[in-house]
């Protein structure tokens, strides 16, 4: 029998003091004041409807994912529930990447209740990374759908900012969207940034990744030369666009005018990496 097949691997898991379980509902993961609430294994008593992921070990620790149907669980009086995009700005590095491939995981398996070949319910399957059809058994593993996010830069070395209808007032960020089928990562950013923008887009490089399971996308970072200026928002999902120096940037940002994504998310990242270094907070 191989590791993958060992039916007491989880079970095991659970019983170990040095286990840690990580509690995510359909509402976020459960926090302390300072970061990810973890209960130890033995702590931990599954409910009927709940769902375990094994995610690996750190240092002298196991990890597990817990899938949880509702923010009550019933072992805990006082947690606090955020959500991802939360998450994003007060978490560490560490724990917001457990928190992407847990809410990467935790999508899949709420979504994929049934077999598409047959229709048939599905139970879990490789410590809860696969899912097994009842019927024939056929295994499944999660899907990701690639997206582009870009950072598009004029000749006078201006930014290209949007503001998103889904996102709070005053929150500007780079522009993105899904790679359609049959499209290479670039012809995707000139065809994104154009349909949004009205920009025409000349060379396009690719920069950095980043999971972004909202529901399950993985997210490709590009940096794009602007071969035109006139803005042209799409009115649907982009309400307005400005373009940027970092003067105007960072008066913006220090007026509390403007905001950003800010923390580990790859649009800050690549706004960072054009303003060239730490950007501005508001002034209190």
């Amino acid at each position: 029998m191989t590791e993958q097949d060992d039916p007491e691997k989880l079970p095991r898991a659970l019983a170990e003091a040095s286990t840690r379980v990580m509690l995510l509902s359909e509402t976020g993961a459960a926090v302390t004041g300072d970061g990810l609430l973890f209960l130890d294994g033995p702590d931990y008593t599954p409910q009927a409807q709940d769902r375990q992921v094994y995610l690996g070990t750190h240092g002298t620790s196991t990890y597990v994912l817990a899938i949880v149907q509702a923010e009550h669980y019933p072992q805990i009086e006082r947690a606090q529930w955020i959500s991802l995009r939360e998450a994003f700005t007060v978490l560490d590095d560490i724990e917001a990447e457990l928190f992407v491939e847990s809410q990467a995981i935790a999508n899949w398996i709420r979504t994929e209740k049934f077999c598409p070949r047959c229709g048939s319910e599905t139970r879990s399957a490789t410590f809860g990374w696969g899912q097994r059809c009842m019927a024939n058994d056929h295994e499944l593993f999660p899907r990701t759908d690639p997206a582009v996010i870009a950072a598009i830069i004029d000749a006078e070395d201006r930014i290209l900012l949007g503001a998103n209808a889904a996102f709070r007032t005053h929150m500007y960020s780079v522009l993105a969207g899904f790679v359609e089928a049959g499209e290479s990562l670039e012809s995707a950013v000139r065809r994104e940034i154009f349909e949004e923008s009205g920009v025409q887009v000349g060379d396009v490089a690719y920069r950095g990744s980043q999971p972004w399971p909202l529901p399950r996308s993985l997210m490709l970072g590009f940096t794009g030369e602007a071969l035109s200026t006139e803005l042209v928002p799409d009115s649907a999902e982009i309400q307005d666009l400005r373009w940027f120096t970092r003067e105007q940037l960072a008066a913006e940002l220090r007026a509390g005018s403007l905001q950003i994504p800010r923390g580990a998310s790859i649009a800050h990242a690549l706004i960072k990496s054009w303003y060239g270094e730490d950007l501005p907070e508001a002034s209190k």
